[in-house]
């Protein structure tokens, strides 16, 4: 399992939610968000992502775990390209 805590860089939206979502895709990982006690599944983000209420500076938790192609590998690239994604869309950058 791998594992990225950082504080949010902007608020998560339905828009935002549904871009992340589309991450997973390509990976046999399980990815996670976690916030304010809340954790979601990837891939059903788009129908729960208000209940993290991410908002600037919130704490969030991203895992990956159980990936099948080379499970270490795909599991960090996961968590990796989840990550950044989520700091782009949420600054802004889009990305």
């Amino acid at each position: 399992m791998y594992i990225e805590e950082f504080r949010s860089p902007g608020a998560l939206t339905a828009e935002i939610a549904e871009a992340l979502a589309a991450c997973a895709a390509g990976h046999t990982s399980r990815i996670t968000l976690a916030a304010n006690e809340h954790a979601v599944n990837l891939p059903v983000l788009p129908w729960c992502w208000a209940d993290l209420r991410i908002e600037v500076g919130t704490r969030v938790t991203v895992t990956a775990e159980g990936g099948r192609i080379a499970p270490d590998r795909e599991d960090r690239h996961a968590l990796d390209e989840v990550v950044a994604r989520f700091r782009a869309l949420t600054s802004g950058a889009g990305g």
